[in-house]
């Protein structure tokens, strides 16, 4: 009786929650999950959390006001314009390489101007003792006035000071301008001059020593020049050193020889030798004038390419 009962009471109770289920407006509660041993248990009131995520309250886009003083302008904004001229910003520097271009620049105008200035001195200096020579040819027949004597002596001794000046003022702004020559040279090659400074002075500067000692050290810068330049000709620029050299070479000779007929004039006591002595000054001071003014246009173009030959704006056709 007991196991009829039971079997229809669990019959019952299988019935009644299928009913339960199909009945219409009634969910289905989940059955609780039991929590895993050793986890947390899982607060009431948060479906979410993590350390790294955070969550932000917004506003929506109807509720955000509208810009206080904001333009309805619309379009491309105006370009900024300046009044003066700004100061600010980057400025540039010149390199090493133009601030030696510069100085030698520079260089060469003080020796083109230093070279006119001994020029005028000696072409001075070749007058006053031609007056001097003219003097003593007619101090010969008759006697001069003592006035002028002494006028033509302190002349003639004050154009040779101011041509002994003029030469010094013309060996130092060559010394200088050989010094700024090499430092341009070896700064556009990115070299160091291996020679010192005070040797090149003295190889460029020192009487007689500079007849060798000068082309060599100009030919050390135009082996480099042509090197960097292709534009230069190195038979052109060997020319007109091998000309500036040989220029030279007369001029030390015709003022060494100078300086040796004075010697011998002043132990002598003969007129005729005097006369000679005062006739190889002319000579010498007539050549190193003329040599300071040739210089004077050579040294803006002893480095410099050749100029192209102009084209003739006539042509000449010849008709048979």
């Amino acid at each position: 009786m007991s196991v009829v009962d039971d079997a229809a009471r669990a019959m019952a109770v299988r019935q009644g929650s299928s009913a339960r289920s199909s009945a219409p407006g009634v969910a289905m509660r989940p059955s609780p999950i039991p929590p895993r041993a050793g986890s947390a248990p899982m607060p009431a009131g948060r479906l979410y959390r993590s350390r790294n995520v955070r969550w932000v309250a917004r506003r929506p886009p109807e509720a955000i006001p509208a810009r206080r003083g904001a333009s309805g302008r619309r379009g491309p904004r105006l370009i900024p314009r300046y009044v003066y001229i700004p100061t600010w910003g980057l400025h540039d520097e010149p390199a090493e390489t133009d601030t030696a271009h510069r100085k030698l620049e520079s260089s060469r105008a003080r020796l083109g101007l230093a070279l006119v200035l001994t020029g005028s001195a000696l072409t001075a200096s070749a007058l006053v003792h031609l007056v001097r020579y003219i003097l003593l040819v007619v101090n010969r027949d008759r006697p001069l006035p003592e006035f002028l004597i002494v006028a033509s002596d302190w002349l003639t001794v004050f154009v040779g000071v101011v041509a002994f000046l003029g030469f010094v003022l013309a060996t130092l702004a060559f010394m200088r301008w050989v010094l700024e020559l090499r430092a341009d040279t070896y700064a556009s090659a990115g070299l160091a001059d291996p020679r010192r400074p005070g040797w090149v002075a003295a190889l460029s500067g020192l009487p007689l020593i500079n007849l060798i000692g000068a082309p060599l050290v100009l030919q050390e810068v135009a082996t480099h020049r042509v090197g960097q330049d292709p534009s230069l000709d190195a038979d052109l620029v060997g020319r007109r050193l091998r000309k500036l050299w040989v220029a030279w070479v007369l001029v030390n000779v015709a003022a060494a020889a100078a300086i040796v007929a004075r010697l011998v004039a002043w132990r002598s006591d003969s007129l005729q030798t005097g006369a000679n002595a005062l006739a190889m000054v002319i000579v010498s001071a007539a050549i190193s004038a003329a040599f300071a003014f040739w210089m004077a246009r050579r040294v803006r173009t002893l480095f410099e390419a050749a100029e192209a030959a102009p084209v003739p704006t006539r042509r000449w056709v010849a008709v048979g």
